[in-house]
């Protein structure tokens, strides 16, 4: 065989092992979990005393309140997005508070999302919780407090 005929036979192999590649079902979440090294660097509070409903509640009030549209919202995580304005692209911010459970209180972590092109074949995640690191551990302790708002 010559390379003139390899080359049709490597492309058909390659487009077969394409096709048979598992597809993966669309995800709510811009970000895959977090992992044990990561929720070190999330800036996080401990919150004593309260229900994870109630935490959420005041996160959902302060947030909305700020322009952001609920996502999606569980029993111990709520996400946000909000249209960046005079972007060059299309970008939506968006962020997810999660709570988990740490001795007879929660632990409210937050991570902040930039999304570009949010919702095309283009999405591009990109997470800038670092960046914003000090505004996130300005807010977190007001949830510490019933009715935060």
């Amino acid at each position: 065989m010559n390379i003139r005929h390899l080359l049709p036979l490597a492309a058909a192999l390659l487009l077969a092992a394409c096709a048979t590649q598992p597809t993966q079902p669309p995800v709510s979440a811009p970000a895959p979990d977090q992992t044990q090294s990561q929720t070190s660097t999330v800036p996080s509070v401990v919150i004593d005393g309260r229900t994870p409903q109630a935490i959420l509640d005041d996160v959902v009030a302060y947030r909305t309140q700020k322009g952001m549209r609920v996502l999606a919202r569980a029993d111990k995580r709520v996400e946000f997005k909000q249209v960046v304005p005079k972007a060059k692209v299309p970008t939506e911010a968006r962020m997810r508070y999660e709570l988990t459970p740490v001795g007879k209180g929660w632990k409210l972590s937050a991570r902040v999302f930039q999304v570009s092109y949010p919702g095309t074949t283009r999405e591009a995640v990109s997470d800038i919780t670092a960046q914003v690191a000090d505004k996130l551990n300005d807010e977190l302790p007001r949830y510490t407090r019933s009715s935060a708002n």
